[in-house]
């Protein structure tokens, strides 16, 4: 389950895959902020004298789109349309019916 490391072929992106990344990122933010603001402030402060700060930058934004991907998934998605399930089981009853007459 992950949206993938961006690595050297990362700079070719297209337009459209920035702009799904952006709210992805977006999203991740808002769904961190909501979860646990406080924890993630008490991480920063340890993080803050590493040496691998920038790998550790770029774990975070990968973490970041793939929360919000899962976020956007989970508040972005259509239900199912029950009326026209409902239309198409009955006249697959109906047709099934008027073929063993």
């Amino acid at each position: 389950m992950s949206v993938g490391k961006s690595g050297s072929g990362s700079d070719r992106r297209s337009g459209s895959d920035l702009g799904t990344e952006a709210v992805y990122l977006a999203a991740g933010l808002a769904d961190l902020a909501l979860s646990g603001a406080g924890s993630v402030l008490r991480g920063l402060r340890g993080a803050l004298g590493r040496s691998d700060l920038a790998e550790l930058a770029q774990d975070g934004e990968d973490d970041l789109k793939v929360r919000g991907r899962l976020a956007v998934e989970r508040y972005a998605s259509v239900p199912e349309p029950h009326l026209e399930l409902l239309a198409q089981r009955a006249a697959a009853r109906l047709g099934a019916r008027d073929a063993s007459r």
